[in-house]
């Protein structure tokens, strides 16, 4: 199995994206300041990198066969239905975000609400590049991409995904006991290829 790294450049930064999550309305004039101040701010700290492979997909009744583990979830199945192969991936934008989210959550915890908006709208970002790399260099048609804990499909699998990418070599992403992430703004998928 081919496992690929890639970094990307930074994606534009969307404020409406980083005001909605955040709770609030962009047409705050304050509020779009203080958020445009804070990219200003940390803009520089993310790193976009990603760690992924393709490969073959079996849906047999509710289970799904990557070759390498196997998923029991009929929310995954119909996500995958009509693929042959699949895009398994984590992405991160980095540590630096959740130190600065950390230092400021002690003195201005206003400032680090918006910058944790901030840090996930940069995963975001990053995520829907990559869709759209994968479109350009298979040709194919991709599905939504689908992370283990969505629907019936269990959190667990994160296991599996962090095994097979190893993700804390290739990206220096790690996970907990308690299977959340560090660093906290990553995602871990799967992305379906029809075509």
């Amino acid at each position: 199995m081919n496992i690929l790294t890639k970094t990307f450049s930074a994606p534009p930064v969307d404020v409406r994206e980083i005001a909605r999550y955040a709770g609030c309305r962009t047409e705050n004039h304050d509020i779009e300041e203080k958020i445009r101040a804070c990219v200003t701010e940390a803009q520089h700290l993310f790193k976009y990198t990603i760690v992924y492979t393709e490969c073959p997909v079996a849906v047999t009744g509710t289970t799904v066969d990557f070759g390498v583990f196997r998923v029991p979830s009929q929310s995954l199945c119909r996500a995958l239905a009509g693929c042959c192969t699949a895009v398994l991936f984590a992405a991160t934008v980095g540590l630096e975000i959740d130190r600065l989210v950390a230092r400021y959550g002690i003195t201005e915890p206003s400032k680090a609400l918006l910058l944790q908006s901030f840090g996930a709208e940069r995963i975001e970002a990053l995520c829907d590049r990559f869709g759209e790399f994968l479109k350009e260099t298979t040709g194919k048609t991709l599905h939504p991409r689908f992370s283990p804990g969505y629907g019936d499909c269990p959190l667990c699998v994160q296991h599996d995904l962090f095994t097979v990418l190893d993700c804390s070599r290739k990206i220096g992403l790690s996970l907990t006991d308690t299977l959340l992430m560090s660093p906290t703004k990553s995602v871990t998928a799967v992305i379906g290829l029809e075509g």
